[in-house]
């Protein structure tokens, strides 16, 4: 069995869906995707249609939140690649919304949570 070596939890929210903007230094491309997870440190997402492994430079995904319907927003660049449509993205120069809410809404509830919203 591998030990973890994260330093941030990794929550899997179902069915979460993200536009992504890679601002190459040549163009900008637009793609939907889906996030596969998320942690503090960064998103990794599953492409709904496949990129040239040449892409590289800044990305914006954008999202709603689950549970709020705001919009948010994460500024990263592409860490790994693993085939033409799964990449991991690092966080960089965040300033749009927190972090923390996006962790809050996405992570999955078990049987053993009591969770309780006010209003």
């Amino acid at each position: 069995m591998q030990n973890e070596k994260r330093n941030h939890h990794r929550v899997k929210p179902k069915g979460l869906q993200a536009g992504i903007v890679f601002n190459s230094p040549s163009q900008e491309v637009i793609l939907d995707a889906d996030i596969l997870d998320i942690s503090y440190s960064g998103i990794r997402v599953r492409l709904k249609h496949p990129i040239s492994a040449e892409i590289s430079g800044p990305i914006k995904i954008n999202m709603l939140l689950p549970e709020s319907k705001t919009p948010f927003s994460v500024h990263g660049i592409l860490k790994h690649q693993q085939g033409e449509q799964e990449c991991g993205v690092h966080y960089v120069d965040h300033v749009e919304g927190s972090i923390d809410d996006l962790m809050f809404e996405c992570i999955e509830l078990d049987d053993s949570t009591v969770f309780i919203k006010t209003i």
